[in-house]
Order: C-alpha cells, then structure tokens, then sequence
C-alpha cells in the first residue's frame, strides 16, 4: 500500500473529497486521490482546479479500460532498474563498497550491476555472433 495515502489526511485531500460522488467506485478515487495529490504538490494553481483534473483524468481512466481485468504492478523490477542506473551513474571503479552502503545492497550486488552493464553494452556493441546464441535457429541448412 502506498506510504503516500496513508500519511494523507482528509483535509489534505477535501478539495478533491468535495466533488467526488459518495458512490464512485473506490479503486477509481484511489487513483484521483493520488493524482490530485500529484497535480497540488507540482503544479501552480487552485487546489480545486487540481482536483477537477484528477477527476477527469481518473474518468478517463474508467472509460478506457473500465470492465477490463486491469492488474497494475508494484513496478519492483522499475524500480530496480532505476536504482541500478543509480547506482551506475555514481559508479567510478572504485567505489563498490560506498555504493553499497549507500544503497542497502551488498558488495557482491553491486559487483553483478557493473558486470551486467559490461555484458549489456558489450553485445550492444558487438552485437551477437551467428552459431554462438542457445536461441538459434538449427534449421539454417536445410537445402
């Protein structure tokens, strides 16, 4: 569950609160609610201003993918990604240790992010030798 919604408060959210439906559905205010908290904390303006956008950006999203079986993912793997660029963008050679404190991973795991990023950007430049690759096609001469 979001850290975000929990700490917000009713008051926090009362612009948005004044003009949603007592039966909207609650999934669907769930996500006005995080929108609108998003649209007060980076955008100028009127905080019912704010809400009226989250609301419409919340009935967009009810009449495209309303009645379809919709799973949103946490995004961990995102989110790994996003720290393991992090963590490669602050990488110098020799600061694994100090990475790793600063990440909350071990050594061993930064020492793998770096390696994972040679490989990648190897065969990105290399490309993939043809016979080499377990996902080759065996049927190359069959004439």
């Amino acid at each position: 569950m979001s850290t975000r919604l929990t700490r917000t408060t009713v008051e926090d959210l009362a612009p948005l609160l004044a003009i949603l439906d007592p039966v909207y559905p609650e999934t669907l205010a769930r996500i006005a609610e995080c929108l609108f908290l998003v649209l007060r904390d980076r955008l100028p303006g009127e905080p019912a201003d704010h809400a009226r956008l989250a609301l419409d950006q919340a009935e967009l999203v009810r009449a495209e993918l309303g009645g379809s079986q919709l799973y949103l993912a946490k995004g961990k793997e995102f989110e790994m990604t996003l720290r393991d660029r992090q963590i490669l963008a602050k990488f110098n050679g020799r600061n694994h240790r100090a990475l790793a404190h600063e990440f909350g991973v071990t050594d061993r795991h930064i020492y793998d992010i770096v390696a994972r990023r040679g490989r990648e950007e190897f065969e990105r430049r290399q490309g993939k030798l043809p016979g080499l690759g377990a996902d080759d096609d065996d049927s190359e001469d069959e004439s």
